[in-house]
């Protein structure tokens, strides 16, 4: 399995991740070729620089050939680049796009699929936190220099770069946003870490810290790319590394190496290698057992089941199952005996085989819906949507549930056949 490592010890922007990947051995004609489907005036060049002794690439978003202010190392805030609460830096700055325009963009562009389903995902999270932040609906919700074509660029660009390294697994480290004093935005006073950010990070799970600077040192932007690449968030994995990328920002603080680095590589551990923990239970009250189901998966089970059994005396009971990777078997086993009657269980190790798994989604009716997508061998074995897109694409169409599910199932086989 190729994976790859993002550490944001830094923070992160979108040119910053973007440099980085291109850094990684990404194919700069792939990503230009990408960006200029969704605007023929955009371009990314990349140049070698430094941020504290330490060699790196800056990405720099062009629009008919001519560097985007904000690409600057002394336009705005934090990293100097493309998210919603920097200064303005002139007329040419103030770019103002709904998200539905935003989103048809993307749609028309000529991308590949894996691509322009990240570049969605990524724009979605946005308009969703920038809409939360606002109080507004997502639909409500215009892009300031985040839905500039600078930053557009940056995301379609850091999506074409990912799928061109063919990254199967991407961990991120725990993200430094920064602190100190308010950012300008358009609409008045920022505070740091802003609220778009604290939405797009909470939505995603991520772990995050202060840091060291005293400036916005996530941005939007970069925050939201990197909840929509995460598969998990962690420490470097086991690997034999393979490649390495530093991507920089446009400043050039004395606190910390402005860097975004990545780390990609062939894992040398089997994330398939998980336990099972069985116990089995008599005397519990069945009515809690879905809440013990529940904080069992909130605990980090991978699975959770249940099995009727018959015990001596004809007692009826239950086989507890558990399935868990061993970061979280210590939480799972305090769940177990905390919540249940049980005091004691049962320990073995198995060997999971699971296919290797991708997403996109399909339009139904005008509804978006996520689908998984599971292939083994290299071909294509099962298309499963997302159920809770399912239910409210159904909610919204006025149309019963296994009808929508039908065919969101058929148009994600359609995708692949």
């Amino acid at each position: 399995m190729r994976i790859a490592w993002i550490d944001c010890s830094a923070g992160a922007s979108g040119d910053m991740l973007l440099g980085a990947f291109l850094d990684a051995g990404a194919d700069l004609a792939t990503v230009n070729t990408a960006v200029a489907a969704v605007d023929p005036s955009l371009s990314v060049t990349v140049e070698r620089t430094a941020r504290h002794q330490i060699a790196a690439a800056k990405a720099t978003v062009r629009v008919d050939g001519t560097p985007h202010p904000e690409n600057t190392p002394d336009a705005g805030h934090g990293h100097g680049h493309g998210h919603g609460h920097e200064e303005p830096a002139g007329e040419g700055h103030q770019h103002t796009r709904p998200w539905a325009e935003v989103r048809r963009m993307l749609q028309e562009a000529a991308l590949d699929a894996a691509v322009r389903d990240r570049a969605l995902d990524t724009f979605a999270r946005l308009a969703r936190a920038e809409a939360a932040a606002h109080g507004v609906t997502p639909d409500e919700v215009h892009f300031h220099e985040v839905g500039a074509l600078d930053a557009i660029a940056d995301i379609v660009g850091v999506a074409a770069a990912s799928v061109s390294l063919e990254i199967d697994r991407v961990v991120v480290s725990t993200i430094a946003l920064g602190g100190g004093r308010q950012a300008r935005g358009q609409h008045g006073g920022i505070p740091i870490p802003g609220p778009a950010v604290l939405h797009l990070l909470s939505e995603a799970e991520a772990p995050v810290i202060g840091g060291t600077a005293p400036y916005e040192m996530t941005t939007p932007t970069g925050a939201a790319l990197l909840a929509s690449l995460a598969d998990e968030f962690g420490l470097l994995p086991a690997m034999r590394i393979e490649q390495t990328g530093v991507g920089a920002g446009g400043r050039d603080p004395v606190e910390v190496p402005n860097l975004v680095r990545v780390v990609v590589g062939e894992a040398t551990v089997s994330p398939a290698t998980e336990l099972v923990y069985e116990t089995n239970v008599d005397d519990l009250d069945p009515r809690i057992w879905p809440q013990v189901l529940a904080r069992l998966m909130e605990a980090g089970a991978a699975d959770a089941w249940l099995t009727p059994i018959l015990m001596k005396k004809g007692r009826p009971a239950h086989t507890l199952s558990v399935l868990v990777g061993s970061a979280n078997a210590e939480l799972v086993r305090s769940v177990i005996l905390a919540e249940t009657s049980a005091i004691g269980l049962r320990e073995f190790a198995i060997r999971k085989h699971a296919a290797d798994r991708e997403f996109a989604s399909v339009d139904v009716e005008g509804q978006r819906i996520h689908v998984k997508i599971a292939r083994y061998g290299g071909q294509v074995v099962n298309v499963q949507p997302e159920y809770d897109d399912v239910a409210a694409a159904a909610s919204n169409l006025k149309k019963p549930v296994k009808t929508v599910l039908a065919k969101a199932i058929a148009a994600g086989h359609d995708l692949w056949s």
